[in-house]
C-alpha cells in the first residue's frame, strides 16, 4: 500500500515482502523514509507497507481510470446536496404538512396511532407487554443483525452461498413490513380490525 500526497517527480518502488521470521515484524512496519522524501507519479510518497494484503490480491490502478476526490467526486456530492435542498424546500412551500390541531389531552384521538415508521412497534405492544415489545424486541433484533456477520462469516459475497444471513434478514423485512402494514391500514378504533377500504385510519 503506498500513501501519496502533492507535489512531484521521481518514481519509488515498493519494497518486496520477506520471507522467514522477520516477514511478520517487516510485514506491520513501515518503511522509514529520508527526510527529502521521494516522489512518484507527481505524488510525494509519505509511508510504505510492504508485503501482501491481508484478503485478496493487490490491486494495481491505472493511473488513467483514476480521479481525485477533489474536485471530482465532492463537487457531485455538493451538487447533490444542493438538489435534495432545493426539492424538499419546493415540496414544503406547495404543500401544507397534514398537520392537525394542538393536542387535547382532554380528548384523545381513538385510534391513537404512531408515525407509521413505528406502527410495527405499535402493532406488537398490542400483542405483547410492553417489556417483551418495547425491550426485548428491538434490542433481540438490533443485537442480532450486529452478529449476523459473526455467525454466518462465510468468504463468499454471491447470495447462494450466504444462505443464513439471506434467510435471516429476509424473514425479518418480511414479518417487520407485515407488522407495519397491519397497524398503519388495518388498524381501527379500539385497535381493531378493520378492511382499509370500508374505513381508513393510517396516520403518517
Amino acid at each position: 500500500m503506498t500513501l501519496m500526497s502533492e507535489n512531484s517527480s521521481k518514481t519509488t518502488t515498493p519494497a518486496e515482502p520477506t520471507t522467514g521470521p522477520s516477514a511478520r515484524t517487516e510485514s506491520t512496519t513501515p518503511v522509514e523514509l529520508s527526510p527529502a522524501p521521494e516522489t512518484s507519479s507527481g505524488k510525494r510518497v509519505l509511508g510504505v507497507v510492504p508485503g501482501k494484503p491481508a484478503a485478496g490480491d493487490r490491486k494495481v490502478i491505472n493511473r488513467d481510470d483514476s480521479v481525485m476526490v477533489w474536485p471530482h467526486l465532492l463537487i457531485r456530492h455538493a451538487v447533490a446536496a444542493m438538489a435534495t435542498v432545493l426539492l424538499v424546500m419546493m415540496i414544503s412551500v406547495f404543500f401544507d404538512a397534514p398537520l392537525r390541531d394542538v393536542a387535547n389531552p382532554q380528548n384523545t384521538p381513538n385510534p391513537e396511532k404512531a408515525p407509521w415508521y413505528f406502527a410495527a412497534l405499535q402493532e406488537l405492544l398490542a400483542r405483547f407487554p410492553p417489556l417483551i415489545a418495547g425491550v426485548l424486541v428491538p434490542g433481540s433484533i438490533i443485537l442480532g443483525l450486529v452478529a449476523l456477520p459473526y455467525i454466518d462469516n462465510s468468504k463468499y459475497k454471491k447470495p447462494r452461498n450466504r444462505k443464513v444471513a439471506v434467510t435471516t434478514f429476509t424473514a425479518f423485512i418480511v414479518i417487520w413490513i407485515a407488522l407495519t402494514l397491519i397497524g398503519f391500514m388495518f388498524r381501527g378504533p379500539n385497535w381493531g380490525w378493520v378492511w382499509p377500504w370500508q374505513e381508513w385510519h393510517g396516520e403518517l
